[in-house]
């Protein structure tokens, strides 16, 4: 028994394991807590392109020596704002928008890539790295989640008014402007946190997976700000820590576990379940 207690607590022997399981629970925290806006918002193609069109500005910041978190905010940020004029002065959806710039922009960064392979790593920026983070990047990320969550905490009810009706909010008084920017920028600053953890092509997976679970768990939308929370800390703790003995990814290993997460909520949650629905049926329909 106290062997196999000491297999349990191996990982936990190596500083690098630390380090990894604490950071990536630093972000899926932040990540699952955010996702319930975008959830509500209905933005799950705009997490997409900006978890993408932060790799031109990651590959920037590489080339010109400069922290790879401000090329990334940037980036999104000019993704966000792009995106914003396109469908302003165009007929064109705001779906399709989305597609044409974070594919822009994704492009661009792979050429930056390309055309500079001895100074940025296509491998970290895509998959991430988070067993080689290192001190400057844990600060990043530390003041990152502080500021987006310190912000939803304190206009948590300003922004689920703005993401459930934002006629309403105008309505309202509130300034949806505003809103709108605020919550662009903290997804922005988000996806370049969890960039490290998981790289750009699963950051969207821990910006909309926990929000979508606890949508289906719950109707009262603070219980959902706990809920995904909740679920983001565990999943990358459990998903961190049991990369140490599947040899594997951890951002792999993290967003499996909430996409079987998901998969069970879809399937057993108590009223918005596919079992729950089967029910539903079965107690509607006429009696023989």
């Amino acid at each position: 028994m106290s062997e196999f207690l000491q297999q349990l607590l191996t990982p936990f022997q190596y500083d690098y394991m630390l380090r990894a399981i604490w950071v990536s629970a630093l972000v899926g925290g932040t990540c699952g807590f955010l996702s319930s806006f975008v959830t509500l918002k209905g933005w799950s193609l705009m997490g997409d392109a900006l978890s993408h069109a932060v790799v031109p500005g990651v590959a920037v910041a590489y080339i010109l020596g400069l922290p790879f978190a401000l090329g990334a905010f940037v980036a999104g940020l000019l993704a966000a704002g792009t995106m914003a004029f396109v469908k302003a002065r165009s007929r064109i959806r705001e779906d399709a928008t989305i597609g044409i710039v974070f594919t822009a922009y994704f492009a661009l960064g792979l050429l930056l890539i390309s055309l500079f392979p001895a100074r940025v790593d296509l491998k970290v920026i895509l998959l991430g790295n988070i067993l080689a983070v290192s001190d400057p990047d844990i600060w990043q990320v530390a003041i990152i989640s502080a500021v987006t969550v310190g912000v939803l905490v304190l206009k948590w009810r300003d922004l689920m008014l703005f993401c459930f009706d934002a006629n309403q909010a105008r309505t309202l008084g509130l300034r949806a402007g505003l809103l709108h920017i605020t919550l662009l920028s903290l997804l922005a600053a988000t996806s370049v946190a969890a960039l490290q953890a998981v790289g750009a092509c699963l950051v969207v997976a821990m910006l909309i997976t926990p929000g979508a679970t606890a949508y289906l768990l719950t109707d009262r939308f603070g219980k959902m700000l706990w809920l995904s929370s909740a679920m983001g800390v565990l999943t990358s703790l459990a998903g961190a820590y049991s990369s140490y003995y599947f040899n594997g990814a951890t951002g792999g290993c993290i967003v499996t576990l909430q996409a079987l997460l998901f998969l069970a909520a879809f399937v057993f949650a108590p009223k918005h379940g596919i079992l729950a629905a089967k029910r539903r049926l079965r107690l509607a329909a006429p009696q023989p």
